[in-house]
């Protein structure tokens, strides 16, 4: 360094008592340091109040965040109480209560004694890949789903893979249909994109096609949930399931399949899942383990056509990578032997 910095560095030490300067010596470290830099300041009596912030100024956001806040949030999207437990009444909220806590730990501290020195380098974007194996083999008997592992991409939750949908198919001003009324998460992902909603109502039958395409005839999108229409519950029926998947084909639409929580049912068996009745590869299957397991676990999946599965990798290597490998090893033990 120069000269210079260093006399400023030492003029500052001595102004501030750190040092001191001794004619035809040196310079030394000062004996007795300054008193206030000894003793911390007295603990103020009572709560000592919180800084009064000054309103948000929105108009230095991005169009993409003002989009994505006119959203509204609801209970499943919030953190839980200040107790730290879940907020009551808190809507599609799975029992926590019977999560199996004893099998999950043994499986994490397995994980964690093997994990190689491989395992802390950077992995492929598609992620784990036993878990995608898992995933696969569990949703190809279960939900009638036809994929290979290599279709499948693991993603922060639910709320990654509407985010990576979005910024991948979208441009701003594109139409898609959304359920009306219909998931608050999903519609903030698409408006971020500047996606423009164009709301389709619902009747017993599900998602009314027909008036989709009345309504935006070149949709470029449609998110749907067809096992159990959020938050109303209805099934889509075959028939509109049939006419969906048509009218994609012949447009070059994507379907954006939401199969949040198909595993609840009373009776029987599901229908058959939209990507496993497509054969022209228009849809994007959603699936999550927040509902079946904990929501914390932030772990969800897309099932992609195989033409997409290249772009998207490229784009999630740029997003955010891959989740933590240690999560997904043990949900893939979880699923094989849990």
């Amino acid at each position: 360094v120069s000269r210079n910095t260093v006399l400023t560095a030492y003029e500052q030490l001595t102004a501030e008592g750190y040092i001191e300067s001794v004619e035809g010596s040196g310079t030394f470290v000062a004996d007795v340091l300054p008193a206030q830099l000894l003793t911390t300041a007295d603990k103020p009596v009572g709560p000592v109040p919180k800084p009064r912030q000054p309103p948000a100024d929105r108009s230095q956001l991005s169009q993409r965040a003002q989009a994505m806040l006119t959203s509204p949030q609801i209970s499943p999207l919030l953190p839980a109480s200040a107790n730290g437990r879940p907020r009551p009444f808190s809507l599609g909220m799975s029992a926590l209560d019977a999560f199996p806590y004893p099998i999950w730990s043994r499986l994490v501290a397995r994980q964690a004694r093997q994990l190689s020195i491989g395992a802390l380098t950077y992995q492929d974007a598609a992620g784990y890949r036993p878990l995608r194996e898992a995933i696969a083999a569990h949703v190809t008997v279960s939900r009638s789903v036809r994929c290979s592992p290599d279709q499948i991409v693991i993603v922060a939750g639910a709320q990654g893979g509407f985010d990576l949908v979005a910024r991948l198919l979208l441009n701003p001003g594109d139409p898609v249909w959304m359920e009306d009324p219909g998931y608050v998460g999903a519609r903030g992902a698409l408006l971020g994109a500047g996606a423009e909603i164009v709301p389709v109502p619902i009747d017993h039958e599900g998602l009314m096609v027909e008036i989709g395409i009345e309504r935006a005839p070149d949709a470029r999108l449609i998110y749907v949930t067809p096992s159990h229409q959020f938050p109303l519950g209805v099934t889509l029926s075959l028939a509109r399931r049939l006419a969906l998947l048509e009218w994609a084909k012949a447009t070059n639409a994507y379907i954006l399949e939401d199969d949040y929580d198909s595993e609840f049912r009373f009776a029987g068996r599901p229908l058959a899942t939209l990507q496993g009745l497509d054969r022209a590869d228009r849809v994007i299957y959603v699936g999550t383990f927040s509902k079946v397991l904990a929501p914390a676990l932030r772990i969800g999946y897309l099932i992609l056509p195989p033409l997409l599965v290249e772009p998207f990798l490229k784009v999630r290597r740029l997003v955010d990578f891959h989740l933590p490998v240690l999560e997904q090893a043990v949900l893939a033990d979880f699923m094989a032997e849990g």
